[in-house]
């Protein structure tokens, strides 16, 4: 019985720290893709300014999106 005891244990801690590895690599994927989204913007953002000189563009931005016909900050 204490040698199942400590196998369990032993899992618990492999199951802990598999745990907090997935954590992290979420994290470092979350990380990714939002660097990939801020860099697809700003190649848009820099396309569209080109086309479009006399454009304003100042209003547009990563954190604000339009809800009902209207522009907001997130």
């Amino acid at each position: 019985m204490e040698r199942l005891k400590q196998e369990l244990a032993k899992k618990d801690e492999e199951l802990i720290k598999k745990g907090e590895e997935m954590v992290k690599e979420r994290e470092t994927l979350t990380d990714a893709a939002t660097n990939s989204y801020m860099a697809g913007f700003e190649d848009a953002f820099a396309q569209a300014s080109g086309i479009y000189p006399e454009m304003d563009f100042s209003q547009l931005g990563l954190g604000k999106t339009v809800v009902d016909g209207k522009l907001v900050v997130e």
